[in-house]
């Protein structure tokens, strides 16, 4: 219990704890032209590039750091991204220009490689943090080379109000010299925790 608080501390305000419970939620990519949906997962393509996007309820690196392996996940969204190049061109998905919004206008950006590596800093050596976050997360400096296909993962706070849509936003994106964008939209269902139960069911932390 003390360790996987210690490092929900690191990410969260105090403010973030306020709320006697939290949701869990599940994304469900809406219909709309270009975009194939099948199960959860949403694949749209422009000018030679594809991105197919996934929520997932776990990530490869739980296994590697404490913080990212809570059941149920009521404190971060995750979202396994695919990008296929084939437009003969350097690719730039800069994570700082991707955001998740809700219905109640509260806005989520990932959690950027350097936020990450310094609060895990607290308790994982530095080449530990290095090799996993370089293989799973995405970041701003290198480009994605054309004909390579690339996995990497978002991570995001969770929503604290409760919300019925959402939209995820890769604006811009820039290919070569020229630039797009990418929507999805998504019908979001929540399933309500309570706070001081979920704490108490973590006896084992």
């Amino acid at each position: 219990m003390k360790k996987i608080t210690f490092f929900l501390i690191l990410f969260f305000s105090i403010s973030g704890f306020a709320k006697e419970y939290r949701y869990k939620y599940t994304f469900y990519p809406l219909p709309k032209p270009n975009l194939y949906i099948k199960n959860r997962r949403a694949v749209i393509s422009s000018m030679g590039l594809t991105i197919s996007v996934e929520q997932v309820d776990e990530v490869p690196f739980g296994k590697d750091f404490e913080v990212f392996k809570v059941k149920p996940n009521v404190f971060f969204i995750y979202f396994k991204i695919k990008i296929t190049n084939f437009s003969g061109k350097k690719v730039y998905l800069d994570p700082n220009f991707i955001a998740l919004v809700s219905n109640k206008k509260e806005y989520r950006k990932p959690l950027l490689y350097n936020d990450m590596y310094r609060a895990l800093a607290q308790k994982y050596p530095q080449e530990k943090i290095n090799k996993v976050l370089s293989q799973y997360i995405l970041d701003f400096v290198n480009p994605i080379s054309p004909g390579t296909r690339t996995v990497r993962y978002l991570v995001m706070r969770n929503f604290r109000e409760k919300v019925k849509n959402a939209m995820l936003k890769f604006d811009p994106v820039t290919i070569g010299t020229e630039q797009t964008k990418f929507l999805i939209i998504y019908s979001v269902k929540g399933e309500r925790f309570n706070a001081e139960q979920f704490y108490k069911k973590k006896k084992d932390f």
